[in-house]
């Protein structure tokens, strides 16, 4: 008999499946930092230019500004002391109204150093006279205001303290003139200092408050404090 030929067996191979491309790194990110890092990246590879520190600095404001140090506001309120009429008062409202108090502690600490050249330490005295002095102002001028609003004790600080300055000019004579031993003389200077120190403080307070007519209720209490800032300057 033929001998039986069996059906060779037909082994199936397993099949390896092709490696699939990895996905871009875009798609694995979602949220708000796909598209930050998606669209910082370019074709190439190479990151976005992204703004420089230099320009940060740039952009930063004066150290003076940041310290709240205005020079040319210093400048306009020391030539409306200096000059208190004309053109001169024709500052701008804005610098009325601020608190500058740089100027004031120059010429507070000027005038303690002009008295240590006469040797007197009266820096207690000055602080103490101002302290006061700027409280009861701004006291008066508040209860005396025709404005709702209140007005700030700094801008009374800020327009006393800057016509302070021709007591430091009367403290600068004094170190190499003595003025209580001119007599007469150094008498009127001491008038003349008072006067021009009232007058420069009431127009200041005259334009920022808007109180002309109570102008003179509000040169009574600058002479008597300016008085005290001279006597403790000529004796």
């Amino acid at each position: 008999a033929p001998a039986a030929y069996s059906q060779p067996q037909v082994t199936t191979q397993p099949q390896i499946s092709a490696p699939t491309p990895a996905a871009a790194p875009s798609q694995y990110l979602s949220g708000p930092m796909s598209g930050s890092v998606g669209g910082s990246m370019g074709m190439s590879g190479t990151m976005a230019p992204t703004t420089s520190v230099a320009d940060d600095y740039e952009n930063e404001p004066p150290l003076l500004e940041e310290l709240g140090i205005h020079i040319p506001q210093m400048i306009a309120k020391t030539k409306a002391v200096i000059i208190p009429f004309g053109k001169n008062l024709d500052i701008e409202p804005h610098i009325l109204e601020s608190n500058d108090l740089a100027g004031p502690l120059t010429f507070c600490l000027a005038l303690g150093g002009e008295l240590v050249l006469t040797g007197k330490l009266h820096f207690e005295y000055i602080y103490g006279f101002a302290l006061f002095g700027c409280f009861g102002m701004s006291l008066v001028l508040n209860l005396m205001s025709p404005k709702v609003d209140a007005i700030s004790p700094w801008r009374v600080t800020s327009i006393l303290g800057y016509s302070l300055l021709p007591v430091n000019v009367l403290a600068a004579i004094n170190v190499f003139i003595r003025i209580a031993k001119c007599g007469t003389i150094g008498f009127i200077l001491a008038g003349i200092c008072i006067a021009w120190c009232t007058i420069a403080s009431t127009r200041l307070f005259e334009q920022s408050c808007e109180m002309r007519d109570q102008r003179y209720l509000i040169a009574y209490p600058s002479i008597l404090l300016y008085t005290s800032f001279v006597i403790i300057t000529i004796f």
